[in-house]
């Protein structure tokens, strides 16, 4: 593994550990702090809910992002093969009309 894999992996360590400090903090927040049982219940799960709803756009705005990417990506392949293609047969073609070296005029 060179020093990039590393730093990539490192990079990826360091956000988990920061998100779930930042949740876990969060949690400890709303249970240390002074209110009834039921009214903290409540604003757990409205707090749930609307993080269940963003995941939720998000995961749908991902999908539809990879979707287009994927699209984009067979239409480029469909015209790079096409290209591709193209000078095959143009270049088939000007061996074929190629004057013989071996034959005299």
């Amino acid at each position: 593994m060179d020093n990039q894999d590393y730093a990539d992996d490192s990079g990826w360590v360091n956000t988990f550990v920061f998100i779930a400090g930042v949740i876990l903090g969060a949690g400890a927040a709303l249970m240390l702090t002074p209110e009834p049982g039921n009214t903290l219940r409540q604003r757990l799960a409205r707090g749930a809910k609307t993080a269940q709803d963003e995941l939720s756009d998000m995961a749908a705005d991902t999908k539809d992002t990879l979707n287009t990417w994927s699209h984009d990506a067979q239409q480029s392949l469909k015209q790079a093969a096409s290209r591709v293609t193209a000078a095959v047969d143009a270049t088939k073609q000007s061996v074929k009309t190629l004057p013989n070296e071996g034959s005299t005029d």
